[in-house]
């Protein structure tokens, strides 16, 4: 409820003219040797037209992170937006995202990606290059039985099990979203 009042907002105060990335909700699960990626990101096209825009989602990929297996790209519950694979390549892939004017949708991305070393790695500063702030970002990591956590990616908000979960509004990450295990 707080990210469609945010969204909501959103759209009242921002004079943008094209595609926007406003939000996005992760969820991270560790597990041994791989871990898993499943996201809502959140757009508004604040233009008065059909607006589309190529999009580059980039996975860190080395000899220590594998590539990946995407396993979902679709736009949720909504017939009016699309996105479209457009390309896969080392280190990510792209998407061609289609709205109509005046509009918000959500794009479900999730991945699996094998791990060797002792860490794994999400980019989150590329949501700097769309020139303002995430209005919300949450992250959730999950980790598997067996697994110990030698370093985080933030300061711990909140800690439950074996889960963590941090929550930031008007967010411009400065470091990626690293986790160290031993």
């Amino acid at each position: 409820m707080k990210l469609i009042l945010l969204l909501f907002l959103a759209v009242f105060t921002c004079n943008l003219y094209a595609l926007s990335f406003e939000a996005e909700e992760l969820e991270f699960t560790l597990h041994k040797g791989y871990w898993e990626m499943d996201g809502l990101f959140h757009f508004a096209n604040y233009a008065d037209t059909l607006q589309s825009i190529p999009i580059y989602f980039p996975i860190p990929e080395d000899s220590l992170s594998l590539h990946p297996e995407i396993i979902a790209l679709e736009v949720v519950e909504d017939s009016l937006a699309s996105c479209m694979l457009s390309s896969v390549q080392t280190g990510g892939f792209g998407f061609m995202l289609t709205m109509p004017a005046q509009y918000f949708c959500t794009v479900r991305i999730a991945y699996r990606q094998s791990l060797i070393g002792k860490k794994a790695k999400y980019i989150i500063t590329t949501a700097n290059s769309w020139g303002k702030p995430l209005t919300y970002a949450s992250y959730r990591l999950h980790v598997a039985d067996g697994i110990t956590i030698t370093k985080l990616p933030f300061s711990e908000q909140q800690h439950a099990d074996d889960t963590y979960f941090w929550e930031f509004d008007s967010f411009s990450p400065a470091t990626e979203f690293e986790v160290y295990i031993k």
